[in-house]
């Protein structure tokens, strides 16, 4: 059966795994270096963090909403005004006289007060927590499938470099092989064995491949330079594999159970389903924006005002602006939206759209999940049939090569045959070599898509490693 991995912690997993391998520039070593550096995976952890504060965000809505507000102020205030005056005349009558009274007033206020407000009933904030809460499954969904990408690009960058070094090694030892074919052309045609034509012929044949030799150099460098981008820092000295690595069957063999599976675990699947969950939360918020809303508050405030006020000339009425309030105030309150000039209605209409994009594209995502990984299954099916076909063709191609040098030697064969022998034997040997990374990249890519990738795979392919300086292929061969 196919074992669930989850590489949500992958950091926390490889602390146990990294003690086993103590020189640099293994797999292992790489990944680890590629997980505190790679732009592209502390980008997504960065969205990752920044979409989990939607929930949070949206569950505000829903809760109490607590407001304090206090202010001390000191005022002055200078004021005129005409003012009317009684005086006893002394006769048993009065006078009156209008004079401008000027008053003067200093005072201090202290105020605060605390509002609560609570949603009473309010279906567009729920359904946008509802929302807000598929937003946080996809951001862990997409963040598990960010982290099994960054699997995938180490080690397809790892063993492009190691492919790219095998075929450059493969090169040289034809440029070799080459070059003393053509040595001893030149030197059967100085003593008059062969013609002209031959020598012509054998140096054709090594400047093309001097012109392949180079090719490959550059094929090397850039590989070098793609790894480097994931790390930050040029490596020089990998490990390669293992001549003994295994080559097997996919298990199950089944390619339905691996479907299945896909569906059940794929992480970029489980993204695209709940960024639809997510739409269709929102189309539904946008939805109640027709519908009432209710809302209870509370409000206590205090206010103290302390003061004295002097009027010129002086009245015998005036009274101190002190004052003292305090109030306890308990509503509910019903909002019913009766036109917004169009707004909620495009809104809702435009949110319906946005699911039914998202709907599509959960639906295009599952199609491509299922075809994915029937073509990955088929592929590390063929590889492996691939990897012994190519593992064969070397050993006819280097007999095949013996036979026709034999040939040459006895006058049956002519040096035209001895050279495309050769190539054909250097041919296969980068044929076999390719085959062998194909199958463990395409198998990266099966688990990946059904859900299973994890570090503990980079760890097994770093078993399979062995130190630089070790006999390569092409000296095998």
């Amino acid at each position: 059966m196919i074992a669930k991995r989850h590489p949500l912690y992958a950091a926390m997993l490889l602390v146990g795994l990294s003690g086993q391998v103590a020189l640099a520039d293994t797999l292992l070593d790489v990944y680890e270096l590629a997980l505190k550096n790679d732009p592209v995976l502390k980008q997504a952890e960065a969205n990752y963090r920044a979409n989990l504060e939607t929930e949070n965000i949206a569950l505000s809505g829903l809760l109490p909403q607590v407001v304090g507000q206090a202010y001390y102020e000191d005022a002055e205030t200078d004021s005129e005004r005409a003012s009317t005056t009684i005086t006893d005349d002394g006769m048993g009558g009065t006078t009156s006289s209008i004079i401008d009274q000027k008053a003067s007033t200093d005072s201090e206020t202290e105020a605060y007060s605390v509002s609560l407000t609570q949603p009473i009933f309010d279906l567009p904030a729920w359904f946008t927590f509802k929302a807000g809460k598929a937003v946080s499954e996809q951001a862990k969904a997409q963040l598990a499938y960010d982290q099994q990408d960054l699997i995938v690009r180490v080690a397809e960058a790892y063993f492009n470099v190691l492919r790219a070094k095998e075929n450059l090694d493969a090169s040289k030892a034809e440029e070799k092989a080459a070059n003393r074919q053509l040595e001893q052309t030149q030197q059967r045609f100085d003593v008059g064995l062969i013609a002209i034509t031959d020598v012509h012929e054998a140096r054709a044949v090594y400047d093309g491949i001097v012109a392949q030799r180079l090719g490959f150099e550059g094929s090397l460098a850039i590989a070098r330079e793609n790894l480097s981008t994931l790390t930050g820092q040029e490596h020089h000295n990998l490990w390669s594999l293992q001549d003994s690595f295994p080559i097997a069957m996919p298990e199950p063999s089944d390619r339905s159970e691996w479907v299945e599976f896909a569906l059940a675990n794929n992480y970029l699947l489980k993204a695209a389903g709940a960024n639809r969950d997510s739409a269709y939360q929102n189309a539904q918020a946008k939805k109640m924006e027709h519908l009432p809303t209710v809302t209870g508050s509370f409000t206590y405030s205090k206010q103290d005002l302390d003061g004295s006020t002097t009027f010129n000339p002086t009245s015998a009425f005036a009274t101190p602006p002190d004052s003292y309030s305090e109030t306890e105030a308990l509503r509910v309150t019903l909002t019913v939206p009766l036109f917004a000039g169009g707004g909620i209605s495009a809104a809702r209409r435009q949110a319906f759209e946005q699911y039914n994009a998202a709907q599509q594209g959960s639906i295009n995502i599952l199609r491509q999940v299922i075809a994915g990984t029937r073509a990955q299954h088929i592929a590390v099916n063929t590889d492996v049939q691939t990897v012994k076909a190519r593992k064969q063709n070397i050993i006819s191609a280097r007999s095949a090569l013996d036979a026709t040098e034999a040939g040459y030697e006895v006058g049956t064969r002519n040096i035209v045959d001895v050279l495309e022998a050769q190539r054909n034997l250097y041919a296969a040997m980068r044929d076999y070599t390719n085959a062998r990374y194909d199958y463990v990249l395409d198998v990266l890519r099966l688990k990946q898509n059904a859900g299973t990738l994890s570090p503990a795979d980079i760890n097994d392919l770093n078993t399979w490693l062995e130190a630089a300086g070790e006999t390569t292929l092409s000296e095998q061969s």
